[in-house]
């Protein structure tokens, strides 16, 4: 599933192509897109952004499209004259006089009036938006403390959108790792530095990833393990999908863990089990 760099980096790509645009023609053959005639087809797109994991594509007709890609929805923007040539489910096509934004296979999608936006059962329960700019370290650090998160694991508060939204799989292994931080532990076990370093982690790697297309570790060290010719997937982390291989902090074996049936990949020399010490 995509997490929210990956969304946030769809959305600066579709309101470069349709913000200050009027939808010219389009296709909604989603069945919660019924009224899409007379509420997006005419109207200028005042602004597309993401919270978390959701896309938000506002119209001037006062009504705003909320989807989640989920697992299989995808974004593309091509020249209105391009073939998209897929074989993935049509949701939504917007088409101005240049260029045809396209949702596919997503099975989350609504339209409501914008100022109803929060309004939204996804929405409403999120915790603090990551990638939010008005979001700091401190703000983040004080979440961390609070009543309801500082008994949570770390696994657990990594992958909860009502604790930090727009996180998901890749981003626990690495903010995880990234702070020291053992996947078992949680805020009301460490001290004020290593929460003050989770925080910071959180913040850092998630906007990292959202500014280098998913990649967590420095900029060197993700090309000179590319060099060594590793896949993507592993060159550009630090410990996810690295299970089995030296960390690339102590040289130590990462290891797979997994909860809920989902993967998380740790060091357990970088990240030291505190809890009950």
């Amino acid at each position: 599933m995509p997490e929210g760099p990956e969304i946030r980096r769809a959305a600066d790509k579709i309101g470069k192509a349709l913000v200050g645009k009027v939808i010219e023609d389009g296709e909604w053959p989603f069945p919660s897109l019924a009224q899409a005639d007379s509420l997006i087809l005419g109207h200028e797109v005042l602004s597309v952004t993401s919270r978390a994991k959701a896309m938000l594509i506002r119209f001037s007709s006062g009504y705003t499209m909320y989807s989640h890609n989920q697992l299989y929805g995808r974004w593309t923007v091509h020249l209105k004259t391009t073939d998209p040539r897929s074989r993935r489910s049509l949701r939504a096509a917007f088409i101005t006089d240049k260029h045809a934004v396209r949702l596919w296979s997503a099975t989350d999608i609504v339209l409501l009036p914008t100022p109803e936006e929060n309004g939204h059962p996804f929405l409403a329960r999120l915790g603090p938006d990551v990638l939010d700019e008005a979001i700091t370290s401190d703000d983040l650090l004080t979440h961390l403390k609070s009543k309801g998160i500082h008994r949570k694991k770390g696994a657990t508060l990594m992958l909860d959108q009502r604790s930090f939204a727009g996180l998901g799989n890749y981003l626990r292994s690495e903010i995880l790792h990234a702070a020291g931080v053992h996947p078992d532990d949680r805020p009301c076990d460490l001290d004020d530095e290593t929460l003050e370093r989770w925080a910071n982690c959180i913040k850092s790697v998630t906007v990292q990833a959202y500014e280098h297309s998913g990649v967590t570790v420095d900029l060197d060290v993700a090309k000179a393990s590319k060099e060594r010719g590793e896949p993507r997937r592993m060159w550009r982390h630090a410990v996810f999908c690295r299970n089995d291989r030296p960390c690339l902090t102590c040289g130590d074996l990462v290891l797979r863990l997994r909860y809920g049936g989902r993967r998380l990949d740790y060091c357990p020399t970088c990240q030291p089990a505190r809890r009950g010490s």
